[in-house]
């Protein structure tokens, strides 16, 4: 069928950019294959080899190479610190025994089945999605491995932690080319090549199977794509609140991107979109956590009395806590940790901000990490109010999400991937992100031989040269996050927008009237005038 004339005209009007035309990182890259893409180039070498097409291929190769990165850990017993030393360390392998997946007891502690159900048979430390792939995956691998683990003449047998890290692996897969195709949708039609900037993203590669963070990350960024529809009778903030729901169920910075949504409609005079969203978020959520809620509440009586007392039958104040409790609870008890700015303070103080038995809140650092919080919100409101211009929603959202994970508690290493493609959307510009993620990966090198050293004192590396890379990754971080005010508060250097357009990722925001600066004009506009 032939296309109509107007699609036509607006693909020829409008074609995509070559980073190695825009970027000097790229075009200086670029040299080692033949030079940056000449002008005359017309970029239909093939049909089939969209740009689209061509980032999902990136995005599958960076994944193939982080499997076989994590793959020494999956054959390998972890000993002899084999697991840092080899930069392969991933916490789903070691879940998949450490939240008894593979295996369910009964009151005796002798064997009741293969699948430890979640939520229900065991306390899972992790929002309910996270604990729906567990137990997808574990199933999907007694399907595979009937009949083990089995004895036989050489030991037992049993590679299902080895399967349920491929099966997992593959979902996150998934999840990472969600994220490729909705980055690639949200840059625009000229800007489809920024989503190379995630796919081939060396924290992808490194942290793409470390943890499940990257279900959050690809419902997060289908829900930003959903917004950014121009779905009539607000079908569009309806659906993003649905996947951003859900995403906050798999881990809770979705909630950030909201907040970044409240600022910009209040701004542009687009409240019931908002709400619309807001409404179809917590509706998400409850769809999402409903499963957990009602296996927590099968879960046997002698169960209660052991599995499930919190934090551990060990603690004096031990009690019971339903499963799907456990992860909200843990993060109140939860002290700071390695990555995190208040862990390395505490440690030039000498000692934690508090002294607390077990199960008890860390009150002052909950304290400060929510203040801290706090002044970041409001220090992003007063930028997206007070510019003159308002920003783009990947703007606001990464300078929250950044923000967050600056002042938080916990910073764990696989949690870059919350902040990799908004950095993408927010400013696609290559040599700034190169720095910072080297920053990261060098932080990981740093935290794992840290950890190789704190156990085998004398090997490794000391805890000075660790806290030198958070701190230098947290400096690469905040130079992205002041490029990116920069160009919120001068927005002719924003790239995305020197073709003339506002917001791709907007929705309604996108060319929407920016009621905020007319209404000061207005009001400084002398009486009688």
């Amino acid at each position: 069928m032939r296309r109509p004339a107007g699609i036509e005209a607006s693909a020829v009007a409008s074609p995509s950019v070559a980073p190695s035309q825009e970027d000097p990182a790229v075009a200086g890259a670029s040299r080692l294959l033949g030079g940056a893409w000449g002008r005359h180039a017309t970029g239909r070498t093939s049909r089939w080899w969209t740009p689209l097409r061509v980032v999902l291929v990136l995005t599958v190769l960076t994944s193939v190479l982080g499997y076989l990165a994590k793959a020494p850990c999956r054959t390998h017993p972890w000993a002899d610190e084999y697991q840092y030393t080899r930069v392969c360390y991933t916490d789903v392998f070691a879940l998949y025994y450490a939240e008894q997946l593979g295996s369910k007891l009964d009151a005796a502690g002798a064997p009741a089945g293969r699948v430890s159900v979640p939520y229900r048979d065991h306390p899972v430390e992790y929002p309910a999605v996270i604990g729906g792939l567990m137990w997808t995956a574990a199933e999907i691998t007694n399907l595979v491995h009937p009949d083990e683990p089995r004895a036989t003449a050489n030991g037992v047998v049993d590679g299902r932690g080895k399967t349920f890290f491929d099966i997992t692996a593959l979902l996150l897969t998934l999840f990472a080319l969600a994220t490729t195709w909705a980055v690639a949708r949200l840059a625009g039609r000229r800007r489809i090549w920024d989503a190379a900037m995630f796919a081939l993203a060396p924290t992808l590669l490194f942290h793409g199977f470390t943890n499940w963070d990257l279900a959050a990350v690809g419902l997060t960024m289908l829900g930003m794509w959903a917004w950014s529809r121009h779905w009539p009778r607000q079908l569009g903030p309806a659906v993003a609140g649905l996947f951003l729901g859900v995403a906050t169920a798999t881990k809770l910075y979705p909630l950030l991107i909201v907040l970044a949504l409240l600022f910009l409609c209040w701004r542009a005079a687009r409240m019931w979109s908002w709400v619309v969203c807001a409404a179809t978020t917590v509706l998400g959520f409850v769809i999402a956590y409903t499963p957990a809620w009602i296996l927590s509440a099968q879960t046997p009586d002698y169960l209660r009395r052991t599995a499930f007392q919190f934090p551990d039958a060990s603690c004096p104040t031990a009690h019971y806590l339903p499963g799907w409790r456990w992860f909200w609870s843990l993060n109140t008890t939860r002290p700071s940790d390695w990555d995190s700015l208040w862990f390395l303070g505490e440690h030039a103080r000498g000692a934690p901000l508090d002294r607390v038995d077990c199960g008890q809140s860390p009150v002052w650092l909950n304290f400060g990490v929510a203040l801290s919080t706090v002044v970041v919100v409001g220090l992003v409101a007063l930028l997206v109010l007070g510019a003159r211009r308002r920003p783009r929603l990947a703007q606001v959202a990464f300078l929250l999400v950044a923000g967050f994970l600056l002042v938080n508690k916990v910073d764990s290493p696989q949690y870059v991937l919350w902040l990799v493609p908004l950095a993408v959307l927010a400013r696609p510009r290559w040599p700034a992100f190169l720095a910072w993620q080297g920053a990261e990966v060098a932080l990981l090198f740093a935290r794992f031989y840290f950890f190789v050293g704190n156990d085998r004192p004398g090997q490794g590396v000391p805890i000075e040269v660790f806290f030198t890379a958070v701190v230098l990754r947290d400096i690469a971080l905040v130079v992205v996050v002041a490029l990116v005010v920069r160009e919120v508060l001068r927005p002719e250097h924003d790239v995305v927008r020197a073709a003339g357009v506002d917001d791709p990722a907007g929705g309604v925001l996108d060319g929407a009237p920016d009621r905020w600066p007319r209404r000061r004009s207005v009001a400084a506009r002398p009486a009688g005038a």
